[in-house]
């Protein structure tokens, strides 16, 4: 069980950091 929730925790801190990605390639294309 302890692996699965290890697994779910690393899932979620891959979206955070796609989502942050994101957010800075907006910015980016904002300063154009």
């Amino acid at each position: 069980m302890e692996e699965e929730e290890e697994e779910e925790e690393e899932k979620e801190e891959k979206e955070e950091k796609k989502e942050e990605e994101v957010e800075e390639e907006e910015e980016e294309v904002e300063r154009r």
